[in-house]
C-alpha cells in the first residue's frame, strides 16, 4: 500500500472548478513544459511540468488512477463500497490510510455539526448529480433515506482500522474529499522526486507544487460564476499548496424554474441556502481544503470566515450580489 499525506487537523467530485489562467500561467514557465491529461476520478486530469520531468507525469496518474479505486463507491471493489455493502451487517476493516481519511471525514462532521457529512451517501444517490440518472427526488423518497444521514451512528474501531455502518441502506460518499486527498498523495510523492515544480489539475482542484521557473510563485485564477469557462475574477500566487473551490454554478438541476445544486443538507434533504456562490481554499493540505470549501460556501458568509479563521486557511468568497472577500484582506 502505497504512503498517504493526511492533514492532522482534520465534499460530487465533478465539477467544483477553478481555472488555472491559461496566460498568466504560461508566461511563469518554460517554453519546455508540457501538459499530460486523462480522464480519472470522473473527471479531466492535468498536469504541467517540464518536458524532461514528463516521466512524472505517468506516475502521478497511476496514483490517482489507485486512488480512485480505492475510495470510489461506484467500483464495487472499492473499500468503500465494500463497507457500504455491510451496512447493518458487520464490521470491515480497511487499510490504515483508508481508515485515517475517513475518520479525518467523520471528525470535519463533528467540527461542523454536519455541514460536511461523508454520510450523505444514500442523499446523494437520489439527486445523482453530474450523472445521466440526475434528478430532483420526490419529497417522500428524501424522507425515506434522511433517518440513514445521521454521521453520529458511524461506527470507528483504532484498534483494527474497522467501519460500521450500523443502518442497512447507510453509504459513505468521500466525493468531497477524494480530490483534494489525492493531491496530498501527489504532493507527497513528489517530495521524493526530483521535481522542482508542476501544476496537477484534479477537475478544478489545484495543486501547485513547488514554484514556476524562475522561482515565481504559480499564479491561480478564480472563475467568475456568471462568465465562461476561462472568465476569471481573481487571481491567487500559489506555492507548495492547494487552490481548492466549491460553487453552485456547474453542478446542478433545474426543474419548474428552480435550480437545485449539488451540495446538500442532511438535515432537509434538499441543497443549502447560502449567500456563497464560489468558495476558494487556500491551503498546505488539499484533504482540508477539499472539505473546507464545500463547508464554507454551505455555511454561508456570516459563518464562513470565522471558521475558515479558526482552521487557519485562506478563503476567498464570491457571494450572490458580486462581491468578492477575500479573507486576508478584509479591509478591501
Amino acid at each position: 500500500m502505497h504512503e498517504k499525506l493526511l492533514c492532522a487537523t482534520s465534499f460530487s467530485v465533478k465539477h467544483l472548478w477553478i481555472i488555472v489562467l491559461a496566460l498568466v500561467l504560461f508566461s511563469s514557465c518554460s517554453a519546455g513544459n508540457v501538459t499530460e491529461s486523462r480522464i480519472a476520478m470522473d473527471t479531466l486530469i492535468t498536469v504541467t511540468l517540464p518536458e524532461d520531468e514528463k516521466d512524472i507525469a505517468e506516475d502521478i496518474f497511476s496514483l490517482v488512477y489507485e486512488i480512485d479505486g480505492e475510495l470510489s463507491r461506484y467500483n464495487q471493489s472499492s473499500w468503500i463500497s465494500k463497507i457500504n455493502e455491510n451496512a447493518g451487517i458487520s464490521p470491515v476493516a480497511v487499510p490504515e490510510d483508508i481508515y485515517s481519511l475517513i475518520k479525518a471525514s467523520v471528525d470535519m462532521a463533528y467540527r461542523t455539526d454536519g455541514v460536511f457529512n461523508p454520510a450523505i451517501g444514500p442523499l446523494s444517490g437520489l439527486w445523482a448529480f453530474g450523472s445521466e440518472d440526475a434528478r430532483v427526488p420526490s419529497e417522500e423518497e428524501i424522507s425515506s433515506v434522511l433517518p440513514l444521514l445521521d454521521y453520529t451512528l458511524i461506527e470507528l474501531s483504532d484498534s483494527d482500522n474497522s467501519v460500521y455502518l450500523p443502518l442497512e441502506g447507510m453509504a459513505l460518499d468521500l466525493g468531497g474529499v477524494g480530490k483534494g486527498y489525492a493531491s496530498d498523495c501527489i504532493s507527497q510523492m513528489l517530495a521524493k522526486s526530483r521535481s522542482d515544480g508542476l501544476i496537477a489539475n484534479l477537475g478544478g482542484n489545484i495543486l501547485a507544487y513547488g514554484s514556476a521557473e524562475g522561482g515565481r510563485p504559480w499564479r491561480i485564477g478564480i472563475r467568475n460564476p456568471d462568465g465562461g469557462a476561462e472568465d476569471s475574477v481573481f487571481v491567487v500566487d500559489a506555492e507548495n499548496c492547494t487552490v481548492i473551490t466549491s460553487g453552485v454554478y456547474q453542478r446542478y438541476i433545474e426543474e419548474d424554474g428552480v435550480r437545485y445544486h449539488h451540495i446538500l443538507d442532511y438535515r432537509t434533504g434538499y441543497p443549502f441556502d447560502s449567500d456563497i456562490v464560489s468558495a476558494t481554499v487556500i491551503s498546505e493540505s488539499g484533504t482540508l481544503g477539499d472539505m473546507l470549501s464545500t463547508t464554507l460556501l454551505a455555511l454561508g458568509s456570516e459563518k464562513a470566515l470565522d471558521f475558515a479563521s479558526s482552521m487557519g486557511v485562506r478563503c476567498i468568497l464570491i457571494l450572490t450580489d458580486g462581491t468578492i472577500i477575500d479573507s486576508d484582506s478584509l479591509d478591501g
